[in-house]
């Protein structure tokens, strides 16, 4: 089985927003050794960006997985980058803040681009309307796209987001060992050893993006 095949489990986009504890560390209000967040260095904390960012997970895990040739991956990024300037410009446009019809403008935008990954990583399957991301696999995309995200803005070297990301495989392969050992599914105590491997993922992404503060 490929190692990072469960990706393809994450069809949906309905991401959840931010909990109270992350968006208090990604304002500065808690400290590192008190989190770790999955979205402690993306700015703004906001749903919209929470779900843009486990978009380009999603892409760099497929890709990854072979379930996106080089020509699609690149495509998609293109279309993340272009949300990012919506948001961008929205925000320049309304003072700092997006208001309703720029948020639900970018929300259909990501809407379109979540389908497109589904579609581009399963032969041109039409994405599912009942599917939902389980825990881990939304996590999973959260944790890569910030990788991925870290490195095209240019704080994290090439070799230091391969060593980052060859984490998420690994974490991603035990994922899948111990689906497989449960009919599907994941015990409560897999689901908390996988969290707590995140959690430390989440905070080596951190400390080296941010030059291991």
């Amino acid at each position: 089985m490929n190692a990072v095949a469960n990706i393809n489990s994450l069809p949906s986009e309905a991401y959840p927003p931010l909990s109270t504890s992350a968006k208090q560390a990604a304002s500065g209000s808690s400290t590192t050794d008190s989190m770790p967040v999955d979205q402690v260095d993306i700015t703004p904390t906001s749903q919209i960006m929470q779900r843009l960012n486990a978009e380009d997970g999603r892409v760099a895990l497929d890709t990854a997985a072979g379930n996106l040739t080089s020509p699609l991956s690149t495509e998609l990024y293109a279309q993340v980058a272009s949300i990012q300037q919506q948001i961008s410009g929205a925000e320049q446009h309304d003072g700092g803040t997006l208001s309703s019809q720029d948020a639900q403008r970018i929300n259909q935008s990501e809407s379109e681009l979540s389908a497109s990954i589904y579609s581009d990583a399963h032969n041109g399957a039409s994405l599912p309307s009942n599917s939902t991301p389980s825990a881990a696999g939304h996590r999973e995309a959260l944790q890569a796209g910030r990788i991925q995200m870290g490195e095209q803005a240019g704080n994290l070297t090439t070799s230091q987001a391969q060593q980052l990301m060859t984490q998420q495989y690994q974490i991603d392969g035990q994922i899948s060992t111990d689906k497989a050992a449960n009919g599907g599914t994941l015990t409560s105590a897999e689901a908390q050893q996988i969290s707590q491997l995140q959690d430390q993922a989440s905070k080596q992404i951190y400390q080296t993006i941010n030059g291991g503060s």
